[in-house]
């Protein structure tokens, strides 16, 4: 398994970074990827950046505050940039004339988690939220033919709501509740750590009702579900985030798969490598690797995605934002 350094994309303090990939089989090419990240700038201000793999900038747009990650409307050439917890604001970017097109937000009572994913038509998209008065967690619904009008809400079945995917048959959500309790006006304090119950939920898009909850282990009811990828079969990577004894040793990502949640396998010098976090996960073109972040180890992991076993790691100073490259076996990376 190799990857491509001259694809490792440095200078970007990128939460997340998600690949357009272009509609014409002839276009698909590495050159032609775009790819959108999150970034801070030199001078302490936020943005939204489109770029080529080479690194190439094909927009750069300020941000009112600090970004997180971005949804892609199918069929537009049009995605939606998610504030980082507790903002509320969100933009809706034509990627092709690099312009914000709505700009919109969460209610007074609400903020975003920084996910979103559209609808199959592109009609709809659907927000992880905290209802920080009721203490759990919502999936806000907005519609982007009205101008990205907030017209409902569900419960994510959990709390502290962080990354949300579309399954294949349209119409169930993968939710990762990470489990941990927040308020915006104590924007970075844990509130619940001892009573965490992260989970995965599976959660039907058009009522709101929960499909399937999975858990880990008791023991683990301190590794935070955070970040989400889905491959082929509905396989589903996770990236968690250890909140418990500085001492523990834990896995930091794990497979979902045919109704089973599972930690991966590797050896306990690559969890304590990867320094109790997780920053983002990502399946290559093929859908046979998953690479996973950690920020703080310094370096990206992957396993193959069918057999679940560890392969490698590759360093990259603050590593965090991930997408597939062009050709199977290689990603692209921030840091």
């Amino acid at each position: 398994m190799a990857i491509d350094r001259r694809n490792l994309l440095r200078g970007l303090t990128a939460a997340a970074v998600a690949a357009l990939v272009p509609s014409s089989p002839r276009a698909r090419g590495e050159g032609r990827r775009l790819y959108l990240g999150a970034r801070a700038d030199a001078a302490g201000g936020y943005r939204a950046s489109g770029f080529r793999a080479g690194g190439a900038t094909v927009f750069d747009l300020p941000l009112p505050a600090r970004g997180h990650s971005f949804a892609i409307r199918p069929g537009r050439h049009e995605a939606v940039v998610f504030a980082r917890r507790p903002g509320r604001f969100a933009l809706a970017i034509d990627t092709v004339r690099g312009t914000t097109v709505h700009r919109f937000a969460s209610p007074a009572d609400r903020h975003f988690y920084g996910h979103g994913v559209f609808s199959p038509d592109g009609r709809l998209i659907y927000a992880s939220e905290n209802d920080f008065d009721g203490e759990r967690g919502v999936i806000g619904i907005y519609d982007a033919e009205t101008g990205y009008a907030r017209i409902g809400e569900f419960p994510s079945h959990g709390i502290g709501p962080h990354d949300i995917r579309l399954l294949s048959d349209g119409r169930t959500l993968a939710v990762a509740n990470g489990g941990i309790l927040t308020r915006p006006d104590l924007p970075r304090v844990k509130l619940n750590l001892p009573t965490m119950r992260p989970s995965l939920c599976l959660v039907d898009r058009c009522d709101g009702g929960l499909v399937r909850e999975h858990r880990l282990a008791p023991r683990l009811n301190q590794l935070s579900i955070r970040h989400l990828a889905v491959g082929e079969g509905d396989t589903v990577a996770v990236a968690m985030q250890y909140e418990g004894p500085t001492g523990d040793l834990v896995p930091l990502a794990a497979l979902y798969r045919d109704g089973d949640l599972r930690p991966l396998a590797a050896s306990p010098g690559v969890w304590r490598a990867m320094k109790r976090y997780s920053g983002g996960t990502c399946f290559d073109e093929s859908g046979r690797m998953i690479a996973v972040s950690a920020p703080r180890g310094n370096l990206v992991a992957f396993w193959d995605s069918r057999s679940g076993a560890y392969l490698s790691t590759a360093r990259l100073t603050d590593g965090c934002g991930l997408a597939p490259g062009a050709r199977p076996g290689t990603f692209i990376a921030s840091g």
